[in-house]
């Protein structure tokens, strides 16, 4: 009996416990407010100048669901301008009416849930009409829009009622991929020999190029495993111990950027030497290159379109088929692999020996052969060609490549402007799309300025 009632007792409480949880018996108010402003209510809407449109999406929220429906009103609010120009110490206009639509003016929240239905504010005719893009939103400037919630059949919660879109069609690139802990860019068709990989390998010349920002310089992380380890480096792209972009390393400055030409087809070694005055900042951005070339034996590396780094008389003294510069060197495997039993011993000599290649390191793109060196940061317009980019075409074409599938030397071309999926596409004549490790996040309110236009 005594047993009994103690376990009697024992369900009691729990149950009381449950209760004292339920939305009813909750000791905070429930309240209305815009999910979009619930950390900030600056919501960025930047895009680029070759946008129609663009869609901004909000939805009406409760703090926990309602026993009853929830309607909502919803208005574009020019008076609120004032307010956010008085707050942020800005002068930002309205944006004109024919710019923009609201999705609907009520939202209705249903009961036993916590949040209504999409609203969409959309942005609209950007562009203009016909050729001369008549009417168009002009470039780089800057717009509000306010949209609050004017009326709702619950408690509204201050300070979470309005968002303040920023409205600004930019000439500059905003679309970048955030890259990071446990995700970079793999190139599967560069393990397959083909089409796609053959003009990746015998080469004898090279050029990486990027934009990056960085967020932070992390010294360590920690695995899946729960465990933390140093890092010393941020992979921007290329190949481990072979031909690799890099920041950081062991014995080096965290910060700065560094060329590793270990691998056959370089024996450069890393360039530049230690120097903290090449630093590199995070939370900015940055357009990084590095260029090699057998013939020239000269190595060079590219800060914002300007030599920061160069040497000359290094690397490969006596260019041969044995020493070529092989960024897919997997493919080669693949196609010693699938050759007949009687073809494969040309593949197999000392000059190359294919057969070895089957774990060989492979290109990647915000990481170089484990988790602990991610970029940790945002990446666009990465390019690889087959060539040493001179420091006019670097610095003259930083930001865009045009005509990209009518040049054989541009090997890839990551513009990194699809803004949803994980899918990256190559937009040289090679079609070697990356694909994520994990979801790419696709960061809001990116404007990456170019500065070739505006220094000298």
């Amino acid at each position: 009996m005594k047993r009994y009632l103690i376990t009697l007792f024992a369900l009691l409480a729990t149950l009381t416990g449950c209760e004292r949880f339920d939305a009813d018996d909750r000791k905070f108010d429930n309240v209305v407010y815009l999910d979009v402003s619930q950390t900030s209510p600056v919501q960025l809407a930047t895009f680029s100048n070759n946008r129609a449109t663009y869609d901004c999406t909000l939805q009406a929220a409760l703090t926990y669901p309602a026993g009853q429906d929830v309607q909502v009103s919803l208005e574009v609010d020019p008076s609120l301008v004032g307010t956010y120009n008085a707050r942020y110490g800005t002068q930002w206009p309205m944006l004109d009416a024919k710019y923009y639509t609201l999705s609907s003016e009520t939202a209705t929240i249903p009961a036993g849930r916590t949040a209504s239905d999409v609203v969409t504010l959309q942005l609209k005719e950007l562009m203009g009409e016909g050729e001369e893009q008549t009417g168009a939103l002009p470039l780089d400037e800057t717009y509000l829009v306010p949209v609050r919630i004017s009326g709702a059949s619950m408690e509204i919660l201050g300070g979470s009622d309005v968002a303040y879109y920023v409205v600004k069609r930019s000439s500059a690139i905003t679309v970048a991929a955030q890259l990071g802990e446990g995700n970079w860019i793999n190139f599967p068709t560069l393990d397959k020999y083909g089409e796609n990989s053959k003009a990746w390998n015998g080469l004898t010349a090279i050029t990486y190029e990027a934009l990056i920002y960085i967020d932070q310089f992390a010294n360590s992380i920690v695995n899946a495993s729960g465990n933390t380890s140093t890092v010393n480096i941020s992979s921007v792209m290329g190949v481990e111990q072979y031909l690799l972009l890099r920041i950081g390393d062991t014995n080096f400055e965290r910060q700065q950027l560094q060329f590793d030409g270990s691998g056959s087809g370089s024996q450069f070694g890393k360039i530049p030497g230690k120097d903290a005055s090449k630093n590199l900042e995070a939370g900015r951005w940055y357009h990084v290159a590095c260029t090699y070339d057998q013939a020239t034996q000269t190595v060079r590396v590219y800060v914002d379109g300007k030599i920061q780094s160069e040497e000359t008389g290094v690397g490969i003294t006596a260019p041969s088929k044995k020493n070529q510069i092989n960024l897919a060197m997997r493919a080669l495997y693949d196609l010693w692999n699938s050759a007949s039993e009687a073809d494969k011993p040309q593949y197999e000599t000392d000059d190359t020996g294919y057969n070895k290649l089957g774990d060989a390191y492979q290109f990647f793109i915000g990481k170089s052969y484990d988790d602990y060196r991610p970029l940790n940061g945002k990446i666009a317009e990465a390019r690889v060609w087959s060539v040493a980019r001179t420091p006019e075409q670097i610095w003259e074409n930083m930001y865009e490549i045009t005509d990209p599938e009518s040049d054989p030397t541009l090997l890839g071309y990551w513009k990194f402007n699809e803004g949803s999926g994980n899918t990256v596409k190559d937009y040289s004549m090679y079609g070697n799309d990356g694909v994520a490790e994990i979801d790419i996040v696709w960061p809001s309110g990116i404007e990456i300025p170019k500065i070739n236009e505006t220094e000298e």
